[in-house]
């Protein structure tokens, strides 16, 4: 699947925060996207049976704290291509019709902002007590976060060019 085609896989690698007031759900985000920088590998491996089921078998050795490796015949089928620029691009070319899985991981800044309770107001009208308010600060932070991002990428026909931006939305 690697060898004598013309089709293309290319796109660009980014992060991007949800904010949004409603936990999960982003109707639109409009926060800035994070690149990957440049250097930043992305890998393709053919998505055959035998992936599949490395794939399936890997993630129950992961929970038992057991890594489980690919055969050296499954690396050698990988292809790896780094991002360039400051754009978060990437392109992968010459590949054959079929399903690959693209995998990657970058580090960018996660952001939020936080509100916290300072203090209170009492308010009175002509000397009675009428309630309080909290007094509130509100500021900005920033964390590391680590985005991985994993897809699976159909090529059709020969000569296909699919464009595919791998992102990772929190």
């Amino acid at each position: 699947m690697l060898t004598a085609g013309s089709s293309s896989i290319t796109g660009q690698l980014f992060a991007r925060d949800n904010q949004s007031a409603i936990k999960g759900i982003a109707i639109l985000n409009i926060n800035k996207k994070q690149y990957a920088p440049a250097g930043t590998e992305v890998i393709l491996i053919p998505y055959t049976a035998y992936f599949k089921e490395y794939l399936e078998e890997s993630k129950k050795q992961r929970k038992r704290g057991k890594p489980l490796n690919l055969s050296g015949e499954a690396l050698e089928c990988m292809r790896i291509t780094k991002v360039g620029g400051s754009g978060g691009k990437y392109l992968f070319d010459k590949l054959k019709e079929g399903t690959y899985f693209l995998y990657t991981r970058f580090d960018y800044v996660h952001t939020a902002t936080r509100t916290d309770v300072v203090g209170q107001t009492d308010h009175y009208v002509n000397g009675s007590y009428q309630g309080s308010s909290d007094i509130t600060n509100s500021y900005g932070v920033g964390m590391s976060g680590d985005a991985l991002v994993e897809k699976l990428v159909t090529i059709d026909k020969d000569g296909e060019v699919k464009e595919v931006n791998l992102k990772k939305t929190l």
